[in-house]
């Protein structure tokens, strides 16, 4: 099993220590000392005239469990589902679910326990997590110590290689310091006569709430709340009325310093895959989500391409040169970031200036602003405003790293408990603290995605897919 965190073993006691004869611990304990090893401030909260500290946890989402008996024992499962929740690392634990645990007695629990085990593992454990099997005290208290640790430290790193000649790098470091807020979104409503009724069935329990669109499909957007428990019955409702949904956090981070961030890097071997632009089977006018352009292309990794424009018609359109396969979908937008490469991969050109020098190449891509070349950051803004530069945001970049292969980079970004996104400069830095010599910025924030192997990465800061007007595939040479 690869070693996944260089500080992060904070629940390596909770998997190995043996059962030993110190009190059991309570849900309502196992919180209170939870919300201490965190060192959040909760009596500053508005929450605080409401709640008392075991139950700040639950009213926040800091937990999201729905828990109903807090004086009865806590079990070792729910303290690591709690302790990952705690910290941020939620997403992470979804994304993992389908590694090996080492365990022989998990195979009933849901993916999401699965997930978080991967999490807290770094070292192969012995052969039984006693999932339903209660907490001790003093396994609670060296939980707790470790939290503590991972809340001033937390850096995870992890490497696969999902198909030959493909390696993916997981990447996340800091922690959710602030109280959270929460937005509640259902979506793939067919018409809007539906979502309007579930919006006004909504308003009429006292919840605001508007209608979205995307993609011909409708949902609903509540606005923020505090209060977690807002967000069950929620949930409640759209399952009971079969809708899909997503929970949006946002939160203000007092300590700067300690920041979530999450970026994901994929490498991609020349020899052994093409990369080309792609577009749903209608071309570049043609809205389609990256999923959706990634199986009909039949692309074994997909990253989202340049910025784009909506037209009158409603149709989409790239905002800078596309050239896919020789053909021109669109005219080049002058002292732009510029990508230009051949099938073979035998001349690849980066620039911002005199187009016609890509004369002659199959393929051509335009984003911005272009962060490395040969190795050199390049601090030229082209243009863009400063809000797009300066300000953190979810980014997509393409790029090329020392060993000559293709790389897909993304950084998640807008989601306090996942991940605070990155500055232009901050994401040039990371990337070139990656062997990466040449980098170009993509389309950012909503439509910021990168699927491997059929499989989303990232997450979304919308909560769902955007649908854009072209992206970048990875295929097979033969």
């Amino acid at each position: 099993m690869t070693k996944f965190f260089r500080r992060v073993c904070f629940l390596l006691l909770i998997l190995l220590l043996n059962a030993d004869s110190s009190p059991a611990v309570t849900r309502y304990e196992f919180l209170t000392g939870l919300l201490n090893a965190r060192g959040i401030n909760w009596s500053s909260s508005p929450e605080a005239p409401y709640s008392d500290s075991g139950g700040f946890m639950l009213r926040t989402g800091y937990v999201t469990d729905n828990v109903k008996d807090l004086d009865g024992q806590v079990t070792r499962r729910e303290a690591l589902r709690w302790c990952i929740e705690s910290l941020g690392l939620a997403f992470e634990a979804g994304i993992l679910a389908d590694y090996p645990t080492g365990f022989n007695d998990v195979a009933k629990l849901q993916a999401f326990d699965k997930g978080c085990l991967v999490v807290a593992l770094n070292m192969n454990p012995d052969e039984r997590f006693r999932p339903y099997e209660g907490l001790t005290q003093k396994e609670a208290n060296a939980i707790y110590e470790r939290v503590r640790s991972a809340s001033v430290g937390l850096t995870l790193n992890m490497i696969r290689n999902p198909l030959k000649g493909m390696r993916i790098y997981i990447h996340r470091d800091g922690v959710p310091t602030g109280i959270p807020a929460w937005r509640f979104y259902a979506y793939g409503i067919k018409t809007r006569t539906a979502a309007e009724y579930f919006r006004d069935s909504l308003r009429d329990d006292g919840v605001s709430v508007s209608i979205t669109s995307s993609g011909g499909s409708f949902g609903v957007r509540t606005d923020k709340t505090d209060d977690y428990n807002d967000i069950r019955e929620l949930i409640t409702i759209a399952e009971a009325r079969g809708l899909s949904y997503k929970i949006l956090p946002s939160i203000t981070n007092p300590n700067t310093r300690i920041l979530p961030r999450y970026w994901i890097m994929l490498t991609i071997d020349p020899a052994l895959f093409r990369v080309r632009p792609m577009t749903s089977a209608n071309g570049a006018r043609e809205f389609a989500s990256l999923s959706r352009m990634s199986s009909g292309n039949w692309a074994s990794a997909a990253i989202n391409g340049g910025f784009f424009s909506v037209t009158r018609a409603g149709q989409g359109y790239p905002i800078g040169a596309l050239r896919i396969d020789g053909r021109n979908f669109s005219e080049p937008y002058d002292n732009r970031g510029t990508l230009a490469w051949n099938d073979d991969y035998s001349v690849f050109k980066l620039s911002t200036e005199d187009f016609y020098e890509f004369d002659g190449m199959n393929n051509i891509i335009q984003g911005g602003p272009l962060m490395i070349v040969n190795g050199q950051a390049v601090w030229y803004d082209e243009g863009f405003n400063s809000a797009l530069i300066s300000t953190r945001h979810p980014r997509s970049a393409v790029g090329v790293n020392s060993s000559g292969h293709w790389v897909f980079f993304v950084v998640d970004g807008r989601n306090g408990m996942h991940s605070s996104g990155a500055t232009i400069s901050e994401l040039t830095e990371i990337m070139r603290g990656q062997g990466i010599i040449h980098a170009l910025n993509l389309d950012g924030g909503g439509s910021t995605e990168i699927i491997i192997n059929g499989k989303i990465y990232n997450s979304p800061s919308d909560g769902y897919e955007r649908m854009i007007s072209y992206g970048l595939g990875a295929f097979p040479a033969e």
